[in-house]
């Protein structure tokens, strides 16, 4: 009977790992992401401090894929992933949404010198060279940024909001992290609805 038992919760956190951990990196994935990204958000209510939802891309990561294969593409991800858990703080968290798609949530950012000081450290992790079979591959990773609660969304649309600005890091030269200005995103659709309108 006990073995029984034994078995089933190892079946259970086997369950738990598949739901909500990444199976190439052990990192939180997409449904793990969301409830953290819950929990931040209510925290920054309570205590009247800023979280960040950052959307990382790797810069070119299909090149590394094309060039040196597969298994050489999955082995940069785990470095890069390695790589970027040296730099954060306790309490931020480092998820992977699947390809060389990461998110890091950043809680209790102080000031926006505080959040730079993060960010940059970040692209410098993103940058540092990861050796893969014997080869020293690297990238570097656009980064968008959404703060809450200067943009005032729920999870999912401070995701969204952070691939928009991650779209625009990549456009204007990757290697950069974009703020997701909610100013400039209103006043763009009041314009929409005014064509729209016309």
């Amino acid at each position: 009977e006990f073995t029984d038992v034994t078995l089933l919760r190892a079946h259970e956190e086997q369950q738990d790992r598949h739901e909500h951990y990444d199976a190439l990196t052990g990192l939180p994935n997409r449904a793990l992401l969301a409830d953290r990204l819950q929990q931040a958000i209510h925290r920054a209510d309570r205590i009247g401090r800023n979280c960040a939802v950052c959307i990382i891309d790797l810069d070119d990561f299909k090149q590394i894929n094309e060039r040196h294969g597969r298994d050489a593409g999955d082995g940069f991800i785990v470095g890069v992933a390695e790589n970027l858990k040296r730099v954060l703080r306790a309490d931020d968290t480092l998820a992977r949404l699947g390809g060389d798609e990461f998110v890091v949530l950043l809680t209790d950012v102080a000031s926006a010198k505080e959040g730079a000081q993060v960010l940059d450290r970040i692209l410098s992790a993103i940058a540092r060279p990861v050796s893969v079979a014997g080869l020293h591959v690297h990238s570097s990773g656009s980064i968008g940024v959404s703060l809450y609660p200067a943009d005032d969304a729920d999870p999912d649309t401070l995701l969204r909001h952070a691939d928009h600005a991650m779209q625009q890091a990549k456009q204007g030269g990757k290697a950069r992290y974009q703020l997701f200005d909610p100013e400039v995103d209103r006043s763009a659709r009041h314009r929409l609805e005014q064509l729209q309108h016309l």
